[in-house]
């Protein structure tokens, strides 16, 4: 049943004209069967929709975006991940710039950022770019200038999507991924976008070296940061590492831990606490025994991401002092099926840290 739903998904979706009503009922039928698929009938099925995929030109403006997304599903529910996870690489990146293309279209028209349109944004919206809300009536005015790009615009989650079920599924996938440029340009593009997943997706930090250091308590440590794309789980995922090495920090529970890896998707306690403030390299010019006078331009804030910490000669740098106030923020995983760690690698010796930290105050100044 499965693979006659994906033939008929695969038809459902040709052309300019296609029957949205036709193509939802396909989408809505194969998330049903799918959940009581064997393995060979899913991967006979995502086969079909990935077949369908490929042919799918950027031009024709149809509904093949749903076939992208429906591939997703197929994949969650265990369909191997490669050939749909090659497809999309090839195929997202000019679906993205079509869809900044049109986005930027509309932002023009819709002229300078007010106070109406914020009151007014949670109505009849079509797509939110750029922290700005893009209104039904207006996307459909530019619509003819730029069928494709709406097309593109219009559909963002659903390219997206399947490509974080992919990637996160098949690790040869993400690198490939991660190491695109031209995807990485396009998702950074759209990053206050539905493609802000992808965005995070592909600044994940695989088998990375860092270099870990305490100022204050003269000690530096060499870690290795994997699958992770969030400072919020950095931070913790340090603390496991750092603290049973007498680091002063909070040690957090271990089935908290265990959902911050990707291990349980649950825990008994909706918190994680944190231990300190971290800062890029730059900050080894202040005193961070007092972290409310350090310029918070220098802070490695939680809602941000690993990519964005500094190097220093080429390695990712982190500065860690004593926390400004108490911090506590939700458990969860940004991505479900990716597997996260910090692996302890070696504790520097404290000439070699006083040296390293030298040489950051002196490249500060």
């Amino acid at each position: 049943m499965v693979i006659e739903i994906a033939a008929e998904l695969a038809r459902a979706v040709d052309g300019v004209d296609w029957d949205a009503g036709r193509v939802d009922d396909a989408c809505q039928q194969l998330v049903r069967v799918s959940r009581r698929a064997s393995a060979e009938q899913l991967a006979a099925a995502l086969d079909l929709l990935v077949d369908r995929l490929a042919r799918a030109r950027l031009d024709d403006a149809d509904g093949v975006a749903h076939v992208a997304m429906s591939g997703g599903t197929l994949v969650e529910r265990g369909a191997p991940p490669r050939r749909l996870g090659e497809v999309l690489l090839a195929k997202i990146p000019p679906v993205f710039a079509a869809a900044r293309r049109f986005a930027d279209r509309c932002l023009v028209a819709m002229g300078p950022d007010s106070e109406e349109e914020d009151e007014h944004a949670e109505y009849d919206v079509v797509a939110y770019v750029d922290d700005r809300a893009i209104p039904r009536a207006l996307f459909r005015d530019q619509l003819d200038a730029d069928r494709p790009g709406a097309a593109a615009l219009v559909h963002l989650k659903q390219w997206t999507l399947p490509a974080v079920a992919s990637f996160t599924r098949d690790r040869e996938l993400l690198r490939r991924a991660i190491g695109d440029a031209e995807l990485g340009r396009a998702a950074h593009a759209l990053r206050r976008s539905e493609a802000s997943w992808l965005h995070a997706l592909t600044g994940a930090q695989l088998d990375a070296p860092w270099l870990i250091l305490f100022p204050v308590l003269g000690r530096g440590f060499r870690v290795v940061v994997d699958g992770v794309v969030s400072n919020f789980d950095l931070h913790a995922l340090l603390a496991e590492a750092l603290v049973p090495q007498g680091v002063p920090g909070t040690s957090n529970p271990p089935d908290v831990m265990a959902v911050l890896r990707g291990e349980a998707s649950e825990c008994r306690r909706n918190h994680v606490a944190g231990s300190w403030n971290l800062y890029g390299w730059r900050a080894a010019a202040h005193d961070l025994r007092e972290p409310r006078h350090v310029p918070h331009a220098l802070w490695v804030w939680g809602e941000g991401q690993p990519r964005d910490v500094a190097d220093f000669d080429g390695e990712k740098t982190l500065l860690i002092g004593p926390a400004a106030f108490e911090r506590s923020w939700n458990a969860g995983r940004t991505f479900s099926a990716l597997r996260a760690r910090v692996d302890l690698g070696e504790e520097l010796p404290a000439g070699q840290v006083r040296e390293i930290l030298q040489r950051l105050v002196d490249a500060a100044a």
